[in-house]
């Protein structure tokens, strides 16, 4: 057991959700402290808070979830309603312990986003800013779970080489002039060789999930591998339940288990045929 508290920011926007507990001591319901604060440029005029404004809540919610997994009785949810001043505009949110205020809570911090449009969706660049940029994305995607950037992270010269391949495509969509969203495409795993397939990977900033921006993401992956192979193919975690839906929607069969190389974690490998050659280019979308 550990003397460090865990926890995740799961949700904003309307309610801020998340759960904290201390492992070492289960019985005990941590104080959590919600703060708000303006993201920059929607506020205007004389409504700009100075600081961030705290909200107090104690994480003593029942989580069915978190009792499945073996996390004590499970009551460490907590639930914040977001303050009348930042209710309907973009806003920042974080999450501090006061009682372990060197602890971070994983998926923080975390912009509620009201509005996603407009959004660029283009070909990565394989130029150094470009680059640069999809690895400062990628390494705060991996920071936010909680995971190490420095081994999860492709290194700057395999990116570039992905994006000057022909036979790959790096596809980034943008925000305010921030890459929110990847997806690549290329003869990768879980495709097997010979096989006439490509690979398709994809991954969206938490923030900006549930706008649909993840079926733009792959509908355009798909223009681009039209006509270079004969399908496309993924793999995914069984308990993702959010993209299993969107792949099984989009029209993506269920090939059986395959596993991770190096890890051995099982996924679920995914397949659809692609229609002949269509035109791909840059596209601003409003979604």
């Amino acid at each position: 057991m550990t003397a460090f508290p865990e926890g995740f920011l799961d949700g904003v926007g309307g309610m801020v959700t998340g759960w904290a507990w201390l492992p070492a001591d289960p019985a005990r319901r941590l104080r959590v402290e919600v703060r708000f604060a303006p993201a920059e440029g929607d506020f205007h005029g004389g409504d700009h808070p100075e600081v961030a404004l705290p909200v107090e809540a104690v994480a003593g919610q029942p989580r069915a979830d978190l009792a499945a997994t073996g996390k004590g009785d499970g009551c460490y949810g907590f639930t914040v309603p977001v303050p009348a001043l930042f209710a309907g505009r973009e806003h920042r949110v974080n999450v501090r312990l006061p009682d372990f205020p060197e602890a971070r809570l994983l998926g923080t911090p975390r912009t509620a986003i009201v509005v996603l449009a407009p959004v660029i969706l283009r070909t990565l660049e394989p130029n150094r800013e470009d680059v640069d940029r999809l690895c400062g994305f990628l390494a705060e995607a991996v920071r936010l779970n909680g995971g190490t950037a420095a081994t999860a992270v492709p290194d700057a010269a395999k990116i570039h080489g992905w994006a000057a391949a022909s036979d790959r495509c790096w596809l980034v969509a943008e925000r305010r002039g921030r890459i929110v969203g990847q997806c690549r495409v290329g003869p990768e795993w879980p495709v097997e060789p010979g096989t006439a397939a490509l690979a398709l990977g994809i991954e969206l900033h938490p923030d900006v999930r549930g706008f649909g921006l993840g079926r733009e993401l792959m509908m355009a992956a798909y223009r681009w591998a039209a006509g270079r192979c004969a399908r496309m193919e993924l793999a995914v975690l069984p308990h993702n339940a959010r993209a299993l839906r969107l792949y099984r929607a989009l029209g993506y069969a269920d090939l059986g288990p395959v596993p991770f190389p190096g890890t051995g974690e099982i996924h679920r490998r995914m397949a659809i045929p692609l229609p002949p050659y269509r035109p791909f280019g840059g596209v601003t979308l409003l979604v």
